[in-house]
């Protein structure tokens, strides 16, 4: 089975702007799948978030080329803050989401959600997981991704659409932090 595109979705630079195991182990896995034939593009996808100098996407993209794929075989999409706009912005670089098949490339405990918004998006997409150390903070993210769960569901990551203000506090209160 082949793809359209290998989707590698990003995660948050370090202080320094050096990629975290997280991002590392998602790289590893979108070159695996690169390197056993799943597609000749792969989508580096993610923006410059506040306080870092360049895009997680340009990171992974030099991650990718030690890693053994070619420089040709990889796209950037470096615009994008959240996974729904990882995913309607590799949609608009491909072409179209409709009929397009994407193998998406996340973390382990954001796999299934990550698939359903590039189903929703439009893609026909399936998942490929980075495996993490199952340790308190792989935990906690997982408990987060149930929550976002719920906000694609409710249809607020929907285009035009937003989550409404009360969601941010909440959000705010059991999880701190940005969310994606």
């Amino acid at each position: 089975m082949t793809y359209d595109a290998i989707v590698l979705l990003g995660y948050e630079l370090d202080a320094q702007d050096a990629p975290p195991p997280e991002l590392r182990a998602r790289v590893s896995a979108a070159a695996a799948a690169h390197a056993k034939g799943l597609s000749d593009v792969v989508i580096a996808s993610g923006g410059r978030t506040p306080g870092h100098a360049v895009s997680e996407a340009a990171v992974m993209a030099a991650l990718l080329e030690a890693a053994g794929v070619p420089r040709c075989a990889i796209r950037l999409e470096d615009r994008s803050q959240v996974t729904m706009e990882n995913l309607r912005f590799c949609a608009r670089l491909l072409g179209g989401a409709k009929g397009r098949r994407v193998l998406v490339v996340t973390s382990d405990y954001h796999l299934r959600r990550a698939v359903w918004t590039a189903r929703r998006v439009g893609f026909c997409a399936k998942g490929w997981a980075a495996t993490l150390p199952r340790d308190a903070r792989w935990r906690q993210k997982r408990r987060k991704e149930l929550a976002y769960t719920v906000d694609l569901l409710m249809g607020w990551q929907d285009e035009g659409r937003t989550r409404p203000a009360w969601t941010h506090a909440l959000f705010d209160r059991v999880f701190g932090g940005r969310h994606t």
